[in-house]
């Protein structure tokens, strides 16, 4: 694969036997981009979220929403907080879909 582009990004693979390597560390990468923009959107504590997806992918219990809000940098007021904590758990599910889930083939 010579000068493939994915995303704008510009790469050159010499070994065909380093595709895998090489697509593990793109997608690592893009895993890593992926949290920090779910947590830039949602305003959410990247440290604290990451430990609550692992916990989730660990238990395959939903978290609870008070345990979603707490990873806020502000707590939402009542009437916010149902409809926010439901928002992010669902972001939450389909980060875990993509990115471990769907990995495991």
């Amino acid at each position: 694969m010579e000068g493939s582009t994915c995303s704008g990004i510009s790469t050159r693979i010499d070994d065909a036997d380093n595709i895998d390597d090489e697509f593990e560390k793109y997608w690592q990468e893009q895993e890593v981009l992926a949290l920090a923009k779910l947590c830039e959107e949602e305003h959410l504590d990247q440290e604290q979220f990451k430990a609550l997806i692992e916990a989730y992918i660990f238990s395959g219990l939903d978290p609870l929403r008070d345990d979603v809000l707490r990873c806020l940098g502000n707590r939402p007021s009542i009437l916010k907080a149902r409809e926010i904590g439901e928002r992010i758990i669902a972001k939450m599910k389909e980060y875990v879909h993509v990115f471990e889930k769907g990995m495991v083939a």
